[in-house]
């Protein structure tokens, strides 16, 4: 049986690999302890960019890095020889640099350990992903998450409240609270799904991870029973992305699914087959059943999302042109906005474009750093239309930095700086990847 299978690879992997899966099976929970929450509140406005949080996920994560360090010794010389470990470094310089003029220096501090967080789970992936099982083992997992917070959503959905999972980090405030994610319907306001996470938008962005991990796991030679639980789990996934009503999460949902269409038909045309069946099955029970539901959502407010999208960039492109060099300072952009600016307290938020948004902190010296860090991981893919894994990297490294362009999570948010940290991770270490599967 699959279980059991996945049961005995999990036997023989080294704590530190044992605890990253773990890691990877909590990415989306959102269980934390929140520090003086107080100064976090603009007038009644409780803004998450000036909170500072320990979750459950940093623990794990911190536990996992120093087991590697402590019982694996990695050989640090060679990273001195490595590009992309040297770009990052020069990127946390600029982060400590911006240090010395910021206005409010705990959250400076604070902000520097997350990005230091988030590129040493880049590291980490890159160096200790070696064999396709090990891929294969985090595609899963991921996959299996995202079903479970699908399922979750769905649930949501329905009953318009949260279902009692508070100890893993759910929070759905009661409908009519000021800032809570709904749409409007002929029937009133409705609760988009938040899962465990902060808010739908992130959600959505997991479920896309992992429908496309999904779709990989799809592509590969399994049993039909593990098939039909794969393309079972897909079309949850896809409801669960629909009831979070991100219409952005909707497109990327369609292209990852056309895309992958697109790759099976030259490889596997019963495959491809199947991918159009899950989603035909999909538009038919949203056309039956939530037809409304997605009228209300297609034709709701899309100048007033974009009129504020534009709003929060101008905002950033404005702290880009006064502070050019090294920006206000990491971790102190929605503090700058709140000195330079007399908005209302929900309007105090990032740009919702993350180049903007690193810009704005860290200067275009911190941007090009970035970029550069981007091109670096990116150009370690190779064979794209030929390898499976590859392919899949591409498809989530490209949807992703698309996504990225029109919200701020991924560098902001905990599970959205997670995700992106561990994609980028995996596309790092594509080529190791890539030598096993041929000896595989």
């Amino acid at each position: 049986m699959f279980h059991v299978k996945l049961i005995e690879k999990f036997r023989m992997i080294a704590i530190d690999r044992l605890i990253f899966f773990i890691f990877l099976a909590f990415l989306p929970i959102q269980t934390r302890i929140l520090f003086n929450p107080e100064i976090a509140y603009i007038d009644w406005y409780f803004d998450y960019h000036l909170a500072f949080f320990l979750y459950f996920t940093d623990i794990l994560f911190l536990t996992c890095f120093t087991a590697w360090l402590i019982f694996n010794r990695p050989d640090w010389s060679k990273l001195r020889q490595n590009r992309l470990f040297l770009l990052i470094l020069g990127f946390l310089g600029i982060a400590l640099v911006s240090l010395f003029h910021v206005k409010q220096l705990s959250l400076g501090v604070y902000q520097t350990i997350k990005w230091l967080e988030f590129f040493l789970i880049l590291i980490y992936v890159q160096l200790t992903f070696r064999k396709l099982q090990d891929f294969n083992l985090a595609a899963w997992i991921i996959y299996l998450s995202a079903l479970f917070q699908a399922g979750l959503g769905l649930i949501q959905f329905h009953v318009q409240h949260l279902v009692g999972l508070t100890w893993l980090g759910e929070y759905i405030a009661p409908l009519g609270t000021s800032g809570l994610a709904t749409i409007e319907t002929i029937s009133g306001k409705v609760i988009r799904a938040y899962g465990t996470m902060p808010h739908p938008n992130v959600l959505a962005a997991f479920l896309v991870l992992g429908l496309i991990f999904g779709l990989y796991l799809l592509s590969q030679k399994k049993s039909l029973a593990q098939h039909l639980f794969v393309e079972t789990g897909l079309f949850i996934i896809l409801m669960g992305i629909f009831v979070t009503f991100s219409r952005l999460a909707w497109i990327a949902a369609i292209v990852a699914c056309g895309s992958f269409i697109i790759y099976n038909w030259f490889h596997n045309r019963k495959k491809a087959g199947t991918i159009v069946f899950v989603m035909i099955l999909v538009f038919l029970t949203i056309g039956i059943f939530y037809g409304n539901n997605f009228k209300a959502r297609a034709t709701e407010g899309r100048s007033t999302s974009l009129t504020d999208r534009y709003f929060f960039n101008d905002l950033g492109l404005n702290f880009i042109k006064k502070y050019p060099m090294l920006g206000v300072g990491v971790g102190n952009y929605v503090n700058t906005i709140n000195d330079l600016y007399q908005l209302e307290p929900w309007q105090h938020q990032p740009a919702h474009n993350i180049f903007i948004f690193i810009a704005s902190e860290l200067g275009l010296l911190g941007l090009g750093l970035f970029i550069m860090i981007l091109l670096e991981v990116f150009s370690k893919l190779g064979n794209v239309l030929r390898n499976p894994i590859s392919f899949t990297l591409v498809t989530i490294g490209l949807l992703f930095l698309i996504l990225g362009q029109f919200d701020h999570y991924l560098v902001t948010i905990q599970q959205g700086r997670l995700m992106f940290a561990v994609v980028l991770g995996l596309i790092a270490a594509a080529p190791n990847l890539h030598d096993d599967q041929k000896t595989d």
